[in-house]
């Protein structure tokens, strides 16, 4: 299976999954969301063995708000607790599973990745503002908020003395900014090019083994969110596969392949 999962989404008036099987790491996420691919890239960077349920976000069951009152993805759940949001399911599957740490240990450094990450989070603020937008003055303003941020960002990666921010190797923050940075490469790179920094980071993420396995092709991604755009949610694209329940009383969640 795809590291993304290709499993249908659930959606309103259909019944649950039964809970995970005993120490079973379950995800509840949805195939084209940046911020399960965060949690995703890192359970993969880790070799965490984990099951997906994903969910149509569009038509939420109540079961799943009833794990998540938020309602947002991704969740986790394992032996009856569940935790939400990005980063702190990310960091919390990084602190409990062994494999290689992702975190950066120097407090400096992880400041100095924080900073990094408010930039670039800055940008994609106004790039997805861009994107909802056909108003031509509201789509200049975004593109000025965007183009603010990543030269921010794009200075940072100048002076970084490491291959990626985190290090020789991609860590926590440099999963963090990825999905984001797949799906401007995928919709508007004509913006990546005005960045060298920025272009040179983008190709070495992409040759990373977890970013390789949690990818989209780029038409997907446009598929998606043309779909965004319209508010014509349409989560079952591509590769779409079906659930079998082996136990409705907490047996192993499986998929047709």
């Amino acid at each position: 299976m795809a590291a993304m999962s290709n499993l249908r989404h659930l959606k309103r008036g259909e019944v649950g999954p039964p809970p995970p099987a005993q120490d079973v790491l379950r995800v509840y996420g949805m195939k084209f969301c940046p911020y399960v691919q965060r949690l995703k890239l890192v359970l993969t960077a880790k070799g965490i063995e984990h099951e997906t349920v994903n969910i149509n976000l569009a038509k939420k069951p109540k079961w799943f708000l009833a794990k998540n009152p938020r309602g947002k993805v991704p969740v986790i759940e394992k032996n009856g607790e569940i935790l939400y949001e990005s980063d702190i399911t990310s960091e919390y599957v990084d602190e409990v599973y062994p494999g290689r740490r992702l975190r950066t240990s120097d407090p400096f450094r992880r400041a100095k990745e924080m900073i990094a990450l408010g930039d670039f989070t800055e940008s994609m603020s106004g790039i997805y503002g861009f994107i909802q937008t056909s108003n031509d003055k509201k789509q200049n303003t975004h593109l000025i908020q965007a183009r603010k941020g990543f030269a921010k960002f794009d200075k940072i990666l100048q002076t970084n003395a490491h291959r990626y921010l985190c290090g020789n190797q991609p860590g926590m923050t440099d999963y963090m900014i990825w999905p984001h940075l797949e799906r401007i490469g995928a919709t508007r790179p004509e913006i990546l090019a005005l960045y060298p920094a920025i272009q040179v980071y983008f190709g070495r993420m992409g040759e990373d083994d977890a970013v390789k396995a949690c990818r989209h092709s780029d038409e997907l991604h446009r598929q998606f969110i043309d779909g965004y755009k319209s508010r014509n949610w349409v989560y079952d694209l591509g590769t779409v596969e079906e659930y079998r329940f082996v136990s409705s009383t907490g047996g192993k969640l499986k998929s047709k392949m």
